[in-house]
């Protein structure tokens, strides 16, 4: 048996943060889940409704009925992985390989003169924007981040189309193409469709990842699989990395500060063990929101997230802080 609570929390994003989301605050919980074994563990459930989840209502009220939404599981998952690291008095930044991350810009306007720059002193060796706003002033963005020969990966969140996709890239400057590393979920998944983009430019796929009929590709479609601990089944996108020969990259859920320690957590442990596969990761989102007592706890330099301090993920002392509510099943 298990015994689960939760704490509700608000982030205030500093901007709006994706094409297909307002800066509106965000609500999430943190979870606490307790093993009959005396283990203790916790986790994060950030649901992006936008991006197709349930709402957060909606996975709380399943669970009290006993029923696991694909989040939850994985929450209860990486809160087990967080218990075994406490009791063993370990945290989860020595379980791996440091890893870099990608600089996220979740707003090109926000590029000032000299910052690009800063980025490269800083130790970034790669950017990623989220595009699909405004496409013709994205281009322009993309002529000054190869100019300042930084890598470039794009995620358009599955908004455009082909067409659109086909002409933005066949429009780009020759400059630009080679420095792309990939286009994740460039417009909705269609094997075809897909499988001309990848022609143009490396894909990756990440929101689109469950309508993938992976049981009847002859092919893959796309060359690289976006992981988010806080969503995908680890072990099984692993498999299908390897029966695809594709590359992965571990990146958090734009979530709160535990769900960040959680994801560069996993992105260390698999650079470990599978080496070349796994690209650069993306978990330095918490710098998306407004500072909180957990975010003032995360430490980068340049690419790097540095040792939360404590055991597991960290946090110790603001999780024995927190008030917490035990979700009864019904």
């Amino acid at each position: 048996m298990i015994k689960i609570s939760y704490s509700p929390y608000t982030l205030k994003p500093v901007q709006s943060l994706n094409a297909v989301s307002s800066a509106a605050p965000r609500e999430g919980v943190l979870l606490k889940v307790e093993w009959s074994d005396g283990l203790t563990g916790y986790a994060d459930l950030h649901p992006w409704p936008e991006l197709g989840d349930l709402s957060l209502e909606d996975q709380l009220s399943e669970l009290r009925r006993g029923r696991m939404s694909v989040q939850i599981e994985q929450s209860i998952w990486l809160a087990r992985r967080d218990a075994q690291l406490r009791k063993d008095k370990k945290s989860v930044f020595e379980s791996g390989e440091k890893i870099k991350n990608n600089y996220l810009l979740s707003d090109f306007k926000l590029i000032k003169p000299g910052f690009l720059d800063e980025l490269k002193t800083e130790g970034f060796t790669t950017l990623k924007m989220k595009v699909g706003r405004d496409l013709q002033e994205e281009a322009d963005i993309l002529t000054h981040i190869a100019a300042a020969g930084l890598k470039i990966r794009l995620d358009f969140n599955a908004v455009g189309s082909w067409q659109t996709f086909e002409r933005f890239i066949g429009n780009l400057p020759p400059t630009v193409r080679p420095l792309i590393e990939y286009v994740e979920d460039p417009f909705p998944f269609d094997v075809n469709a897909w499988k001309e983009a990848k022609k143009l430019v490396k894909i990756a796929i990440d929101n689109q990842y469950d309508r993938v009929p992976w049981d009847r590709l002859v092919a893959a479609p796309f060359d690289v699989i976006v992981m988010k601990p806080a969503k995908t089944d680890i072990d099984k996108a692993i498999e299908r990395c390897k029966k695809w020969n594709l590359k992965a990259t571990v990146t958090s859920y734009m979530d709160h500060p535990v769900g960040v320690a959680h994801a560069i957590g996993v992105a260390m442990e698999l650079k470990k063990k599978y080496g070349e596969m796994i690209l650069e990761a993306g978990c330095l989102t918490h710098r998306l929101y407004q500072m909180d007592p957990f975010a003032a706890e995360i430490s980068t330099q340049g690419p790097y997230l540095l040792k939360v301090k404590g055991t597991g993920v960290g946090f110790d002392r603001l999780l024995e802080a927190t008030s917490w509510f035990q979700i009864k099943m019904n």
